[in-house]
């Protein structure tokens, strides 16, 4: 039975070790030949790599470093997370928090229009995007409309048809 099992197998057999070596080294330069080859990879996020300066303790991450200063009211997670409770509760839908990037004014441009924007939103994964402009906090709460949309009813809402970007964006706040 074993000497079945090996002539259905002849690469097995002692005597043909080194062709089996060099189909091994064949085989493993064929795959690593497309990891990288050609096109370059994406990095995770949309592209923008998922490193954040802050996690805040509702659990939004930020990224804001080489954009605003620590000091700025934009890199206060605390506040954007209140922010975006003040949506939620409005929305009354929950989520959890999501992951923001803050940018400099006109480098976010939209995949849909081709258009520059004060902020995007992007699923799977999950990412907030919104510039450094004077816009930034009403941007995060339009953006949240778009990420709270897209986990309640699987849809972002990317005409805005709702009446959550009228009733909740434009809610007044403190600044801190």
């Amino acid at each position: 039975m074993i000497l079945l099992t090996a002539s259905a197998f002849p690469l097995c057999l002692p005597a043909n070790r080194p062709a089996m070596g060099a189909l091994l080294a064949f085989l493993l330069l064929a795959a690593l030949g497309g990891c990288g080859g050609g096109a370059e990879q994406q990095p995770p996020c949309h592209g923008y790599g998922c490193e954040h300066d802050v996690e805040g303790p509702a659990g939004m991450r930020l990224r804001y470093a080489a954009v605003v200063e620590p000091s700025d009211p934009r890199a206060n997670v605390v506040f954007l997370e209140q922010l975006y409770q003040m949506v939620e509760d409005c929305a009354g839908i929950q989520a959890p928090a999501p992951f923001v990037i803050i940018e400099k004014e006109g480098a976010l441009i939209s995949p849909l229009d081709s258009l520059p924007h004060n902020g995007l939103y992007y699923s799977d994964p999950d990412l907030i995007l919104i510039d450094d402009s004077a816009w930034t906090f009403w941007s995060l709460k339009h953006e949240a409309v778009h990420y709270l949309l897209h986990h309640a009813l699987g849809n972002s809402d990317p005409n805005h048809t709702s009446s959550l970007f009228v009733t909740c964006v434009e809610l007044p706040f403190a600044m801190p």
